[in-house]
């Protein structure tokens, strides 16, 4: 349920001139599709006239997802593949981003809020086969989910501005309720009703931010959307955060990812690819983006400021100090051998490295848990040493331990900067390099058991998405026939006919009945009347085209949803499965059983109020065809 603000105040709000709102092309193409007699040249000619917005309308077009081998070259195509509601909801993101890139709100991040906008709208496509929706309509949604926060700043630039400074103490919309009597879930709702988005985006984009508290059915589409959304706002505040931050959010990320049925290595493919594009945008867009290593990476590395704390004696006397290998790096000779002596002392295993260039490479491309470089290495600055040592996987995790001479305060901190755990400074006695060799070693046993806690958060999730997915699987499929059941077809039904209503898209149902079921039964026995709804289940599906949806309704009765079929190809359809079904040998216990089927087809027109209207009518014709005779296909009028 949705709490939208009051119709007069809103009017107020609007004419104050301050709310976000489409313009130019994007308001002249919204007026367009309100008539009822539109057609596709006149918004081919509108979208003409704006060449920056017919630019992203055809990279859009030309997205993997269409999955066609040729580039979409003509305008006119590109808007018929999209189509012109999801033209309209595109351009309308895309226009309110262009003119709302600053602002009078002080505290506001103007270019922090649509970086953030973009990285969702962009994970959202990612996330198209998981919520069984265009990957256009995810995009715009994921861009205006956060609008309402817009409109807040834009209406209220100051009393939002300390809205904002005492929310990083409070929750957001509790202050935007203390201060305005409405916060900015329910502005945004407003503002994207108005526009003209679909109900079930408006619906997803109001319950994004706690999606469990929505009320929504289980395996709904409409909460699957929802949780999509929120797990693509979650992605775009990892990308959006610096190093420290990000550790902190990638549980909640893992975790949402899971309800998905998204597992680890699926996820690592997605947030590279999905980062990618928001670069690729950005740069497009003009909106600020920044670079992120590979996700992979980011979940394997140690976290980027944690303190080690000493071990206590009882711990010191109890627990054996582990034996690690050390490497000498370029440390002069005459030192050497005493150094060499103070770390086997130590109860560590010293393993000099030979000066030369070609050694040191070698070196820097297999480093031991802790090296030791000195550094006036010949030929090599401190900063670059520890810039090569870091690129490499097992060089990220070596505790990198340089020695220093007196006076080079300058090359220490380039050193540091550059990634160097520690310096020491020459002379350095037995006792100063007990206490880095101790401290080097508790970090590296910290970061072994933060990758193994790490290792087994990702199994965990990954298990923890099976097992998700399987049940959500198991609660949406019927156990004999393993098609969808009915609570699942009737979701799916009625998203359907909300797209094809709100799109002016054609679409029709089925409803097919196998005639003289009970005598199958009574002759045969129950056993081959399971046998019998399993064969035709598969020669249902085998039958049905890939963008419809064939479920069991109940007992012999079966539905198919034919999302853009007109009355003439659903009519074609339905004759065709009921020619295979007499033709085909339904095969129990060496036996062939004939079967044949009556079939009612209902075409969406007018006159229904909602899809149980649809599904009512094609029952109807189905009534008819067993009446008639049955064994055939009656389209309802």
């Amino acid at each position: 349920m949705i709490n939208f603000v009051d119709p007069d105040r809103y009017h107020s709000m609007k004419a104050t001139g301050k709310l976000p709102s489409p313009k130019g092309v994007a308001f002249s193409i919204i007026k367009l599709l309100q008539r009822d007699d539109f057609r596709v040249p006149e918004l081919v000619q509108l979208v003409q006239s704006d060449p920056a917005i017919a630019g992203r309308l055809l990279k859009f077009a030309n997205a993997a997802a269409f999955g066609r081998t040729r580039p979409i070259v003509s305008l006119q195509r590109a808007i018929v593949a999209l189509g012109a509601f999801r033209v309209r909801d595109l351009v309308i993101g895309l226009s309110v981003m262009h003119n709302h890139k600053s602002g009078q709100c002080s505290e506001f991040d103007y270019g922090a809020f649509w970086a953030h906008s973009l990285a969702t709208g962009i994970a959202c496509q990612e996330l198209a086969h998981f919520a069984q929706i265009s990957s256009e309509e995810l995009f715009t949604i994921g861009l205006l989910a956060r609008v309402g926060e817009l409109a807040m700043a834009s209406l209220y630039p100051d009393e939002y501005s300390l809205v904002l400074l005492k929310a990083k103490e409070r929750g957001l919309a509790d202050l935007e309720r203390d201060s305005f009597n409405m916060d900015h879930r329910q502005l945004g709702a407003t503002m994207l009703a108005e526009w003209g988005l679909p109900d079930m985006l408006i619906q997803a984009a109001y319950h994004h931010e706690q999606p469990d508290l929505a009320g929504f059915r289980d395996g709904s589409r409409v909460l699957t959307l929802t949780h999509s959304l929120n797990f693509a706002r979650s992605l775009a505040e990892v990308c959006m955060a610096d190093e420290e931050a990000r550790w902190s959010l990638l549980p909640g990320l893992l975790t949402r990812a899971a309800r998905l049925g998204i597992s680890g290595d699926a996820l690592n493919d997605m947030v590279d690819r999905m980062v990618r594009r928001w670069r690729e945008w950005g740069a497009m867009l003009q909106v600020r983006t920044q670079e992120m290593p590979p996700f992979a990476e980011i979940l394997a590395a140690s976290p980027p400021s944690r303190r080690v704390s000493s071990a206590s004696p009882e711990q010191n006397r109890t627990v054996a100090p582990p034996r690690l290998q050390v490497q000498l790096v370029g440390i002069p000779l005459p030192d050497l051998p005493t150094l060499m002596q103070q770390i086997e002392g130590l109860g560590h295993l010293p393993m000099p490295v030979d000066g030369n260039p070609e050694a040191i490479r070698n070196a820097l491309r297999q480093p031991t848990q802790i090296v030791i470089a000195d550094m006036a290495i010949p030929g090599l600055k401190p900063a670059t040493f520890c810039r090569i040592l870091r690129q490499t996987p097992s060089g990220k995790e070596s505790y990198a331990l340089l020695l220093a001479s007196p006076g080079s305060e300058g090359l220490i901190l380039e050193a540091i900067d550059a990634g160097a755990d520690d310096v020491l400074v020459k002379p350095v006695s037995i006792q100063t390099l007990r206490v880095r060799l101790n401290t080097a070693t508790r970090m590296l046993l910290l970061r072994e058991e933060i990758q193994r806690e790490r290792r087994g958060i990702m199994r965990s999730t990954d298990e923890f998405a099976v097992t998700h997915k399987r049940l959500l699987q198991e609660a949406l499929t019927d156990a004999l026939t393993q098609l969808p059941n009915r609570r699942h077809g009737l979701d799916f039904l009625a998203s359907e006919w909300a797209f094809a209503q709100s799109n002016g898209l054609p679409m029709a149902c089925l409803l097919l009945d196998i005639d003289h079921f009970k005598r199958i039964n009574d002759t045969y026995g129950h056993a081959a009347g399971d046998a019998v709804l399993r064969q035709l289940a598969d020669l249902l599906k085998r039958a049905s085209r890939v963008e419809d949806l064939v479920f069991r309704y109940g007992g012999e009765e079966f539905a198919a949803v034919l999302p853009n079929a007109n009355p003439r190809a659903a009519a074609q359809i339905a004759e065709r499965i009921r020619s295979l079904v007499e033709k085909y040998s339904f095969l129990w216990d060496s036996r062939s059983i004939p079967v044949t089927l009556s079939i009612g087809v209902a075409n969406l027109n007018d006159a229904e109020m909602d899809s149980q209207g649809l599904i009512q009518a094609a029952d109807a014709a189905l009534y008819q065809a067993k009446n008639s005779g049955r064994n055939r296909v009656v389209v309802a009028r």
